[in-house]
């Protein structure tokens, strides 16, 4: 037993963690768009099907839902991180140990999530500002949806241990074939009258179907895995790491997760539907941003844990060039396009505004770069100033979203949220400078990029009042045009000549059809 608990050498042959960082980002990617394809054909039917108000209060009872994570140790992305950093240095006793540990951390913590989530859904309808005929329905919902969310608690260890191993590309296309089920269904149970309670109900099949599947998927390309011995001191250990991402999560429920209950509870839930639909298409960008990061985390993770700061420094600039290529090619189109977008998609009553897509856009910007650097943070597994930092920022959305969403709805809560998190874009690169010794704690080099971007972004936001399209046809040939045509804009405006050639050569190392 004793030699299983010794290193085993740093790097395993043949890895390449470059490739992999390609094949998981395109897996991530693949599972995004499956949601947002199934999302873009069945929204329709849900919001036709339920109206503008009670689909307003069924985005409120989604997010709602997930506010029994505060009371959740997170111990599944404990587990990713942990693997991530010891996968290439232990043996398979000490990496089974960690799922064990996952797995009795959860199982200690799922009474706490219960009883949160009990008061969650006894309050759920004075949130949602229903009529209180609707008291016993919302408060039905709202149980069978943390229903699904305990499941997916339990389940998510095995996806853990899958990106933790940076094998996340051996479920290319699983996840992405289940929500498109899952969509069909949705269809179905509107179309039969079922509402919203035929749709949590689909939650709770999906959350199964996805969490057996992945099971059978570790088992068979993981050979360590399985449950191994653990002990009181290692229990502990986990808690504590655990009750630090339990921290971060609440704070991360309020930053992220609570903007359309704030929306919904100070003005109304149709404003809540408008501004879930004029979103979609940034939350899209958000989505493929975070699937390319999320691909090339472990792969830094590995090198985090070796103490390679200068690797990690270099591909968190690389991301940061990818990051600001994406969201400007992309952005740049939804603030021309998504008027247009809306109109064809839902009508135009769906659309929030000029102004409120802008912001939108913007809140999307910071999102995607304060992340990357959440992510990179959470592979230090150091987490008690990001804790803080989050909690500082979500206190600022807060108390301005009281301010200001009464009196100007989602403009108000745009607004709030932009003005909130620069506490995180300020912050977060703070502490990577500490962990990682850097002498500067912002780059001179994102000044040239967001320049450019939101002079591109300001002229597209005021050439976009006046673009009207009528047909899909050219709605789309129209898309493809101006992301091809501002990507190319970026890549000689937006980055200097050293930008170009080290990103140019990174992409040109990555083989598109190559599987490990």
């Amino acid at each position: 037993m004793a030699e299983n608990l010794i290193k085993i050498p740093a790097k395993k042959k043949g890895e390449n963690l470059k490739q992999r960082a390609f094949l998981n980002s395109v897996t991530s990617i693949i599972d995004y768009a499956g949601v947002q394809l199934v999302g873009f054909f069945v929204s329709p039917f849900i919001v036709r099907g339920l109206g503008s108000e009670i689909y307003g209060v069924w985005q409120m009872l989604s997010q709602m839902t997930g506010f029994a994570n505060m009371a959740d140790t997170r111990a599944s992305q404990v587990l990713k991180w942990s693997v991530a950093q010891k996968r290439d240095t232990y043996a398979g006793e000490i990496l089974r140990k960690e799922v064990t540990s996952a797995l009795l951390i959860t199982i200690f913590i799922l009474p706490i999530v219960l009883i949160m989530g009990g008061v969650i859904i006894w309050y759920a309808p004075y949130l949602t500002n229903v009529d209180e005929s609707l008291y016993g329905l919302i408060r039905s919902v709202c149980g069978i949806l943390m229903f699904a969310l305990v499941i997916n608690k339990v389940f998510d260890l095995f996806e853990s241990v899958l990106r933790g191993m940076n094998l996340g590309f051996k479920r290319m296309g699983v996840r992405a074939g289940i929500v498109a089920f899952g969509g069909g269904l949705k269809v179905w149970v509107i179309l039969q009258g079922y509402g919203i309670i035929g749709l949590s109900l689909i939650e709770v099949f999906l959350s199964l179907a996805t969490g057996i599947t992945f099971y059978y998927i570790v088992k068979a390309h993981v050979p360590w895995f399985g449950f191994g011995k653990t002990d009181r001191k290692s229990l502990v250990a986990y808690g504590k790491l655990s009750g630090w991402f339990m921290a971060f999560t609440g704070s991360k429920m309020f930053l992220l997760g609570s903007d359309k209950i704030i929306l919904g509870y100070l003005s109304t839930p149709v404003y809540v539907t408008q501004y879930t639909i004029t979103m979609f298409a940034s939350l899209a960008l958000q989505g493929i941003i975070s699937a390319v990061v999320n691909g090339v985390i472990p792969g830094i993770g590995s090198l985090f844990g070796q103490q390679h700061f200068e690797k990690v420094k270099q591909a968190r600039k690389l991301i940061a060039n990818l990051n600001w290529l994406i969201v400007f090619s992309i952005g740049t189109s939804i603030l021309l396009l998504n008027h247009s977008f809306i109109q064809l998609w839902m009508g135009q009553d769906y659309f929030a505004g000029n102004i409120e897509n802008f912001l939108i856009i913007l809140i999307a910007l910071q999102f995607v770069f304060f992340q990357t650097d959440s992510f990179i943070i959470n592979v230090s597994l150091e987490l008690k100033e990001k804790v803080m930092f989050s909690i500082i920022s979500s206190v600022v959305t807060f108390l301005l979203a009281l301010w200001l969403v009464p009196v100007y709805q989602i403009l108000g809560l745009c607004i709030s949220i932009l003005l909130g998190r620069m506490v995180l874009t300020i912050g977060y690169p703070i502490i990577l400078k500490n962990k990682m010794s850097e002498r500067n704690v912002f780059s001179f080099t994102h000044i040239r990029p967001f320049t450019v971007s939101l002079l591109v972004f300001i002229g597209a936001n005021y050439a976009g009042q006046y673009v009207s399209i009528s047909d899909w046809l050219s709605l789309l040939g129209s898309g493809g045009a101006v992301i091809l045509i501002a990507g190319i804009l970026f890549w000689i405006v937006g980055f200097n000549a050293g930008d170009r050639n080290e990103t140019a050569a990174v992409l040109a190392k990555i083989k598109l059809f190559k599987s490990k």
